[in-house]
């Protein structure tokens, strides 16, 4: 493969000397689109959103819908169940020990752990097409157009929709499209702040500054600690110039910016507080923290110091937060730790955003960034100082850094824009330069795609789970299912896992606790048909090695 990709670069490296000229020619029917799309800044979001929902959708059609796989998406899932029931959170059940389930509160109310967004516009799906994935193309395009709007205030409307179709086309949006984990919500906040606070040291209005706060909402109630990061920033930046224009605590300042996000934030405030006293019985205490004191070990933020190892009434549960969570905690708390793990992360992080490293030739362009004066060094600043501030995370994954994504492309977008004005001997090559990138950007798009088929094919656990319920709905009544999990079995593969209401699911699912306690379940559900699943699947194992469960009738 990479001989054949060498031969691919060489022709096209030659054609590009020999014959510039047609991909300038290329590129001036790419610019007459994007000039008709950026019309107005409505019209290129509109036409960014639809097409983005168009493929999101077209994907699932044509692959398949993939079931929850990962304890983040059946918590975020219970939380859309939850909210399309018209209620914030569930009471806690009699014989709850049984169906703990990782990132589930189950005392003193039974819900989701994480902020409310995912489940939000998950809900919305299963709500108005009974398909909670529906809820997530909703997301991402929105995401995308967000990010169009974003940059429509740091650059050239042909450009912002540039920055659009690339995130329209992106693995990573297209990926969260197709789950249930999250991430295009936090882009969402990320990006409205970030359009914001470039139109706001233009020109300030209330609208604008509304739109901050609303962006700073959102990314409260998608991922808080990085959001407010990201908040931060923007917002020293947006005083900088003020300060610089003399315009720090003036009357048009204090009216037009500070008091409509001071509504916007109280009225954040007030809504957060009421949720939590819902969930967790304190309006001060969010229910990701009271999960955490419940069960966690290891802490969010390596900064921390690990808590006491709690009571837990199954291994398997406890496994994960131990022996998973604990040790990649304790693998960062030494100096040689620290670097070899961070850098594992950030190579993550590149490779999932830079699209497998296609982007990376544009990084050449960053000595144009840094020039004095230069209206990109706020976005490369802003980029630079979020992800130091990630490195504190014990854990870093791409939807983690999902409010620095309008960001990203912004520096992607003025990367392409200065590779194009390159000239080598007189030749206008960086406009064949561009157009190879950005074909390499759709050949990566194409091998997602290819290794997203392949993963709906492997038919692994998560398929297997859902068959099952399939098949037992179809055959009528109502079922307990008793999950035992051998000691092979992955932390991150996990059966047990119920919707809002438990007990009106015709499929119930609780973890084996032993043959006497397993019977005051069963005298419970004494209307229920039960059953045994023995599991001890791998994680994300080769198809051939894909354990086959078998439901069997509980004894």
């Amino acid at each position: 493969m990479k001989f054949v990709f060498g031969i691919i670069a060489i022709v096209f490296l030659t054609a590009a000397f020999l014959r510039p000229q047609i991909f300038k020619t290329i590129w001036r029917i790419i610019d007459h689109i994007l000039n008709w799309i950026a019309k107005s800044t409505a019209r290129a979001c509109i036409f960014v959103f639809i097409l983005s929902f168009c493929i999101n959708a077209g994907i699932t059609i044509v692959i398949g819908e993939s079931p929850p796989h990962i304890h983040d998406e059946f918590a975020n899932l219970l939380a859309a169940d939850t909210f399309s029931r018209g209620r914030l959170t569930n009471p806690s059940h009699p014989m709850w020990q049984f169906f703990e389930a990782i990132h589930v509160l189950s005392q003193p109310s039974y819900m989701s752990k994480y902020p409310p967004a995912q489940g939000m516009m998950l809900a919305i799906g299963q709500v108005l097409f009974n398909r909670p994935v529906v809820g997530a193309w909703l997301s991402v395009a929105l995401a995308c157009a967000a990010i169009c709007w974003a940059l429509s205030g740091w650059m050239n409307r042909r450009w912002a929709v540039f920055g659009g179709m690339l995130a329209v086309f992106h693995p990573i949006l297209l990926k969260w499209s197709q789950v249930f984990w999250g991430g295009s919500e936090a882009m969402i906040g990320g990006a409205i702040v970030f359009g914001a606070v470039g139109r706001l040291i233009k020109s300030p209005c209330v609208f604008t500054s509304v739109m901050f706060g609303l962006g700073a909402v959102i990314l409260g109630l998608s991922r808080p600690f990085e959001g407010l990061v990201l908040t931060v920033i923007c917002f020293i930046f947006l005083l900088i110039n003020l300060i610089k224009k003399r315009a720090l605590f003036t009357i048009p300042t204090v009216g037009k910016i500070y008091l409509p996000v001071a509504v916007v934030a109280v009225l954040f405030l007030l809504w957060t507080g009421y949720y939590n006293r819902r969930i967790t019985g304190d309006a001060f205490k969010m229910p990701y923290m009271v999960y955490e004191e419940q069960y966690a070990v290891a802490p969010f933020l390596l900064i921390q110091k690990p808590r006491q190892i709690p009571q837990y009434n199954h291994e398997f549960i406890k496994r994960h937060f131990v022996d998973y969570a604990l040790e990649e905690y304790n693998r960062q708390k030494n100096f040689k730790g620290f670097v070899k793990e961070t850098i594992v992360k950030f190579k993550r992080i590149i490779k999932g955003y830079s699209w497998n490293y296609a982007l990376i030739p544009l990084v050449i362009a960053l000595p144009w960034m840094v020039r004095r004066r230069s209206v990109y060094i706020f976005p490369l600043i802003c980029f630079t100082v979020f992800m130091l501030a990630m490195v504190v995370e014990t854990w870093m994954w791409d939807r983690y850094v999902a409010p620095i994504g309008a960001v990203f492309f912004c520096l992607v977008v003025e990367g392409f824009r200065r590779i194009r004005l390159w000239r080598c001997c007189g030749r206008p090559f960086g406009s064949a330069i561009t157009i190879g990138i950005l074909g390499l950007c759709c050949l990566q798009t194409l091998l997602w795609a290819k290794t997203r088929k392949w993963e709906y094919s492997r038919r692994d656990w998560d398929w297997q789970r859902q068959e099952i319920i399939r098949k037992l709905e179809s055959e009528g009544g109502k079922h307990l299912i008793f999950v035992r999990y051998g000691q092979k079995q992955s932390v991150h593969n996990d059966w047990v896992h119920n919707s809002a209401d438990i007990d009106g699911s015709r499929v119930v699912w609780a973890r084996d606790m032993g043959d006497e306690k397993n019977r005051r379940l069963i005298e419970y559900y004494r209307d229920r048909k039960v059953w045994l699943i023995e599991a001890e699947n791998e994680y994300d194992p080769p198809p051939e090695k894909i354990q086959k469960v078998e439901l069997k009738p509980y004894k």
